[in-house]
């Protein structure tokens, strides 16, 4: 197994600060590991951007640990590693499963927000989706995001509607949205129902409002790790990972990730299913043991 890693933009080899801690559990571990030129791969330079991956001697599984990439970007990434030996643990056609959110949504049924998709090749205009979110949701409130992302931290102006039968105010919050992604919008926008999450804490600076979640790791179809996703969140309750077992085989992907949170009501709601090499680790989580399992499970396959 070979773990890639971003480099500092503008500053190889040295390693993306925000991987550092797993960098340096895979050197602990004697993981063989490399960096990777992000700005290289963005501009389509691919043999500038793998100049620091040697060539392996055998067929070998990589692992990327960084940050989202286009489908393009990604696909030229899987080119790149081939030329040099390397299979990306998740194929282009796997990483665009897990990736973009409407393609999951029909593995996730009820246990997950219901959600209108609107594709953006059929044209984003704010006013017609207002009106048909509001025929669909009628006053449930609503957050709004791209295939990819949301907007939550500009969460009143660009993320959260309040209440979907109110057009106008539903079509200035998706319109700010749009223009906010700007090119940077993948996929389309898609409008999700938003449900109260239960509450541990909020926080001290930002006044945000910590809810009960967990981010998993899962690989072949089985849990590799679970983490609650803030720091100091109680430990309990915790989900019933075996609820997920069925849904684990029908997922598309070697390695990928699902994010729960508990509703005020006791459910855990499926958040995200997300790609395992672009979903982060939460801060407090122990990259070391990470790491460790993940390679002793992969060498173990």
């Amino acid at each position: 197994m070979l773990v890639l890693f971003p480099a500092e933009p503008f500053n190889l080899p040295q390693v993306e600060p925000v991987y550092i801690a797993e960098a340096a559990a895979a050197q602990q571990l004697g993981l063989a590991w490399a960096v990777i030129d992000l700005e290289a791969l963005i501009n389509g330079a691919i043999t500038q951007a793998l100049r620091r991956v040697p060539v392996a001697a055998s067929p070998t599984v990589a692992v990327y640990r960084g940050w989202m990439l286009s489908l393009n970007q990604y696909q030229d990434l899987a080119q790149g590693l081939a030329a040099r030996n390397y299979q990306l643990i998740n194929d282009p056609a796997s990483y665009a499963h897990c990736h973009h959110l409407p393609n999951v949504l029909p593995l996730l049924g009820d246990q997950t927000p219901a959600s209108l998709v609107f594709p953006q090749e059929q044209g984003l205009d704010a006013a017609s989706i207002a009106q048909q979110a509001a025929g669909y949701f009628g006053q449930q409130a609503l957050i709004i995001k791209d295939y990819v992302k949301s907007r939550k931290h500009e969460w009143h102006e660009a993320c959260f509607i309040p209440n979907a039968s109110d057009q106008a105010q539903s079509a200035t919050v998706i319109q700010t949205f749009i223009e906010r992604q700007g090119a940077d919008l993948v996929g389309g926008v898609v409008l999700r129902a938003w449900h109260a999450l239960e509450i541990w804490q909020t926080h001290q600076q930002s006044g945000l409002a910590l809810a009960y979640e967990y981010r998993s790791f899962w690989l072949d179809g089985r849990l590799l790790s679970a983490t609650p996703y803030w720091d100091h969140q109680p430990s309990q309750p915790t989900p019933d990972w075996a609820r997920y077992a069925e849904l684990a085989q029908q997922v598309q992907s070697r390695f990928w990730t699902l994010d729960l949170a508990l509703t005020q009501t006791g459910d855990w709601l499926i958040i995200e299913l997300g790609d395992g090499q672009v979903s982060g680790l939460p801060d407090h989580a122990n990259a070391h043991e990470f790491l460790q399992t993940l390679a002793q499970r992969l060498a173990a396959s």
